[in-house]
């Protein structure tokens, strides 16, 4: 066979085709840099009690939240109290704000691949969001200390962190 025989040109041609990103074969291939939606992820019901009480978070103690454009639910716990919810804010435009004096602490991460954010908002640090990469919402999960007359010492940002990995998996 010489190249100029057609059956080898047009398999030199389909392959050139697939390798450059065109035809049937790589239209197939998801972006992996796009995350689904998560607007529509219930944050009341994504960890179970038995999920809860593990993590020392009193399960009837549930409160639905809808304050200033999140949207969840919040509980009381030992050590910590807990927030999960929607924030009508994404990571990105949380980035974009990283210099907002309201934070108190501000750093990027990633919670199993997805974008993230780790942020304070309490002038003594023992508070801790972590958002998480959601689309059109970016997800959040709050810790702070619980009230004590006796008070233990708490990772929160370590805390929102294992709670959010939890959670990552069940999102879009």
């Amino acid at each position: 066979m010489t190249p100029s025989h057609p059956a080898l040109a047009s398999v030199v041609v389909t392959a050139g085709l697939l390798l450059s990103g065109c035809g049937s074969a790589a239209s197939d291939t998801p972006d992996p840099l796009r995350v689904a939606d998560a607007s529509g992820v219930d944050m009341c019901t994504i960890l179970t009690e038995a999920e809860l009480s593990a993590l020392g978070i009193e399960p009837d103690t549930r409160k639905p939240m809808n304050l200033l454009d999140v949207i969840g639910c919040r509980w009381r716990g030992d050590p910590f109290r807990l927030r999960l919810g929607r924030d009508g804010a994404t990571v990105a435009e949380y980035i974009a704000r990283r210099e907002d004096p309201a934070f108190t602490s501000f750093r990027e991460n990633t919670v199993n691949g997805r974008s993230g954010v780790q942020l304070s908002v309490q002038s003594d640090r023992t508070d801790c969001t972590q958002l998480i990469d959601g689309g059109s919402v970016s997800v959040e999960v709050s810790v702070a200390p619980a009230f004590s007359l006796e008070p233990r010492p708490l990772d929160s940002c370590a805390e929102a962190l294992r709670i959010a990995e939890m959670i990552e998996p069940r999102l879009p």
